[in-house]
C-alpha cells in the first residue's frame, strides 16, 4: 500500500474549543466572458489549457454557530475544507505548486443567477485566506485555507457582512491544468462536499453566583407575589413564595441578551417572623451573637433560552427552598417580614427576575 502523510488542522481541544462543521450553503463556478455561472460543475479556479479563466464563489451559513448582533462564542481558528479531485488536464501539467486565495464578497448573489460579472469588482482586494495545491496532490484529499481572522471577527462584533466567499487563482494569466474540487451538489460516492470548520470554545455557565435576570414585561400594579397558605396559628417563620404572575425572564449569557423561550417559575425567600437574632453575654463579658437569616438553598436547571434567533440551552440557579440559616457578612440578604408588605410589593415588582434575594447589608 502506498500512501502520503498530510497535514491535518485541528482545533486546540486542550483550550476546551472544539470543532463545529458548517454545511455549505451555495457554489457556483464563474467563467470569464460569460454571462451565466455554472452549478452542479467541478469547482476550479485559474486559466485551463483552452484559455477559459475560473473563478469560484461559495458560501456558508455561519449563523447557527456566530450571533449575529451580539458576541456570544469563543471563536480561535478555523477552515475552508475542499475535497480535491484531480488535474483538470493531464496535458500541460503545472511545476510545482498552484496557489489560490481567498476574498470575502461584499455584495449578495444567487447561485443560480451569478456571472462572472456579477463579483468581478465586488470582493475586497485584501485575501483572507490562502492555499496550495502541490503538484504531487492525490485525489481523494482535502485542502485546507485557513480564515481564522474573519471568523474571529464575526464571533466579536457580529457577522454583518457574510455574503460568501470567491476563490481566486493568484497567476491567472498563464494556462495549464487547473485544480478541480467536488462542488456542492455532487452526491457521488467518497465525494465530500466544501465544509466550513470552525474552532469553537465550549460554552459553560457559572452556578454560583446565579445569572442575574430581569423581567421581560413592564411591572403592573396588578401582579402581586402570593404566600403558601397555611393554618391559622403555625405560620413558618421562613417561607418559599412565588412570584406571580410567571413570566419569561432575560439573562445576559456570554455577552449577549437572552430570552427564556417558555416562561420560568421564579421564587423568593419570605420571613414571617424573624429567625433567631440575639445577643448576650459569657461568663468573662463577651458578647456572643446569634444570627440565623431566611436564606436560600440553590439548585441548577436548564432552561431554553432565545439568544437573538438561535435558541440555547443554559442553565441557571433558582431556589429549590428557604430555611432559617446561619448567617455572617458574607451572606448578608434584604429580608421582608410580615410588617412590610409594601416593601414585599415593590420588591416583587422591581426584581421579579431574580433568582435569589437581593444582597444588602441590613437586615429588615
Amino acid at each position: 500500500i502506498c500512501y502520503k502523510i498530510v497535514d491535518v488542522p485541528v482545533c486546540n481541544e486542550t483550550a476546551d474549543f472544539y470543532e463545529k462543521t458548517v454545511e455549505v450553503t451555495a457554489t457556483t463556478l464563474l467563467v470569464h466572458n460569460d454571462d451565466k455561472g455554472y452549478n452542479n460543475e467541478s469547482l476550479t479556479i485559474g486559466k485551463d489549457v483552452d484559455g477559459n479563466v475560473y473563478r469560484t464563489v461559495i458560501n456558508f451559513d455561519v449563523s447557527s454557530v456566530i450571533g449575529s448582533n451580539f458576541k456570544y462564542v469563543e471563536v480561535n481558528d478555523g477552515w475552508i475544507k475542499l475535497n480535491y479531485l484531480k488535474p483538470s488536464s493531464t496535458d500541460n501539467i503545472r511545476n510545482g505548486t498552484f496557489s489560490f486565495s481567498v476574498y470575502k464578497i461584499t455584495t449578495e448573489w444567487n447561485e443560480d443567477t451569478v456571472s462572472w460579472d456579477d463579483i468581478k469588482t465586488n470582493y475586497n482586494s485584501q485575501p483572507i485566506g490562502e492555499a496550495v495545491v502541490s503538484e504531487d496532490q492525490v485525489g481523494g484529499t482535502a485542502i485546507w485555507i485557513n480564515i481564522a481572522d474573519t471568523l474571529i471577527d464575526w464571533a466579536e462584533n457580529g457577522v454583518t457582512d457574510n455574503y460568501g466567499f470567491v476563490l481566486i487563482a493568484d497567476d491567472e494569466s498563464t494556462a495549464g491544468s487547473v485544480p478541480l474540487f467536488v462542488d456542492n451538489e455532487d452526491a457521488t460516492s467518497g465525494h465530500h462536499k466544501p465544509t466550513l470548520h470552525i474552532c469553537k470554545k465550549t460554552q459553560q455557565v457559572t452556578t454560583s453566583p446565579p445569572v442575574k435576570t430581569t423581567s421581560t414585561q413592564p411591572p403592573t400594579t396588578g401582579g402581586k407575589p402570593t404566600a403558601t397558605t397555611v393554618p391559622p396559628g403555625s405560620l413558618p417563620k421562613c417561607s418559599t413564595q412565588t412570584v406571580i404572575p410567571t413570566e419569561k425572564i432575560t439573562i445576559v449569557h456570554n455577552d449577549t441578551i437572552c430570552v427564556s423561550v417558555q416562561p420560568i417559575v421564579i421564587k423568593y425567600c419570605y420571613e414571617y417572623a424573624a429567625c433567631e437574632r440575639s445577643q448576650t453575654r459569657d461568663d468573662h463579658g463577651n458578647i456572643i451573637t446569634t444570627c440565623k437569616c431566611c436564606l436560600p438553598t440553590m439548585r441548577t436547571e436548564t432552561e431554553s433560552f432565545d439568544c437573538f434567533g438561535v435558541i440555547q440551552d443554559i442553565e441557571i440557579q433558582k431556589i429549590q427552598y428557604c430555611s432559617c440559616t446561619e448567617c455572617d457578612e458574607g451572606n448578608l440578604y434584604e429580608y421582608v417580614n410580615k410588617r412590610s408588605t409594601s416593601d414585599l410589593e415593590r420588591r416583587s415588582v422591581d426584581s421579579a427576575g431574580d433568582l435569589s434575594p437581593l444582597k444588602s447589608n441590613r437586615l429588615l
